[in-house]
């Protein structure tokens, strides 16, 4: 039964309080409307990848412009899109409301994780559509819908199908999820009023005027692919590059970066422009601080994703996974070392090259790509 997008079921709707005519059973009534499409979205983790995820809400709602918009996300990851006004639920990963989605019907299921808890999801939950990937009843993933075989293939290629690949992630879910890509970009909508404080606080505490330019350093990355880090001694040797130029330089990471982030604090006891803030700040005010950045220096990791959707200048680096699938929309730079016949290994197996990918991009380098943008 079609009925009033409005309608609680347990309660009068908003609309009874304009109009006590307006009756959410009856189409006829003044305020009436019902959603085309019911569209579930499951993308639960991880951080960046559930931003940069965002991007295709956008497409979403633009093919589906009268759509009901559902994401069921981890509480961990809701930050990045509980603001967001191109979805109208989110609804966190537990017990409870994976039971009630369970109950609902929907007319589009897309699921763009891999995991055994997402592709049971998705075959568990009732939808007349259903795009990405699913749980065989073997116990492997399998793509769901012919336009996810393309990504399904690519990543199961031993044989650099990874690298093969000139789609960016954005342009593979966007494909997955059988929308046309028109180059939207991941967004994040930030608190005006909270960003406004924070930066405020932060220069103040930091004894940084407005005219500075502030560089931020995110030295590390998830524990998943550790190999992704840049080198120490290449953030050492650019802390030196830029302390000379007389920029704030802010390091920044989480609880797995503390030793490195304090060893490289320590090289530098005399200079008043490096600041160390690692592991000071929930992912909320992280985004803040980056959003208040002249310039990010990041790895393959949330700090880039978290900069692309701020529109933050960007210079970053890529070794062990695919610089391909990465979009920077025009923000900034990516050093790649395009002569090595890597495999986007995503560190599975002992590197043929020492870990070349990375130790050979030099500070020399990232240091001049920096200057471009301050």
């Amino acid at each position: 039964m079609k009925i009033c997008k409005h309608f609680k079921g347990d309660r009068p709707c908003k609309y009874y309080w304009v109009d006590k005519s307006h009756n959410c059973k009856d189409s006829d009534s003044p305020y009436y409307s019902e959603y085309s499409h019911r569209i579930l979205l499951i993308k639960l983790d991880a951080l960046g990848d559930v931003l940069r995820s965002t991007a295709l809400v956008e497409g979403l709602k633009k093919k589906y412009p009268n759509s009901q918009l559902t994401w069921i996300v981890k509480d961990n990851a809701k930050f990045f899109i509980s603001n967001n006004p191109f979805i109208d639920r989110v609804m966190i990963y537990n017990e409870e409301n994976v039971r009630i989605l369970q109950c609902e019907k929907f007319d589009i299921l897309i699921n763009l994780d891999k995991d055994a808890k997402s592709t049971s999801m998705a075959m568990l939950f009732e939808s007349d559509i259903k795009r990405g990937y699913g749980l065989h009843s073997d116990g492997y993933v399998t793509p769901l819908n012919d336009a996810a075989k393309y990504h399904y293939d690519i990543c199961l290629d031993n044989y650099g199908g990874k690298t093969k690949n000139k789609k960016s992630y954005q342009e593979l879910i966007y494909e997955v999820s059988e929308i046309n890509y028109d180059n939207q970009k991941p967004s994040l909508f930030l608190d005006e009023q909270k960003c406004k404080n924070f930066k405020e606080k932060f220069l103040k505490d930091n004894n940084i005027n407005d005219t500075d330019k502030i560089i931020i350093l995110n030295t590390g990355c998830g524990p998943v692919y550790p190999h992704k880090k840049w080198t120490y001694d290449g953030y050492r040797k650019l802390i030196n590059y830029l302390d000379r130029d007389s920029n704030k330089i802010i390091l920044v990471g989480s609880k797995s970066e503390i030793e490195r982030n304090q060893r490289l604090f320590n090289e530098y006891p005399k200079s008043s422009n490096l600041i160390n803030t690692t592991d000071k700040y929930s992912i909320e005010e992280f985004c803040y601080l980056i959003n208040l950045c002249n310039v990010i220096v990041t790895g393959d990791t949330v700090g880039l994703h978290i900069a692309i959707s701020l529109g933050k200048n960007i210079v970053s680096f890529f070794g062990t996974t695919p610089h391909q699938e990465v979009d920077l929309f025009g923000l900034g730079e990516k050093l790649v070392r395009k002569e090595l016949d890597c495999l986007n290994c995503y560190s599975q197996f002992p590197c043929p090259y020492d870990g070349k990918c990375m130790s050979l991009i030099s500070a020399e380098k990232v240091y001049e790509n920096v200057v471009k943008y301050i």
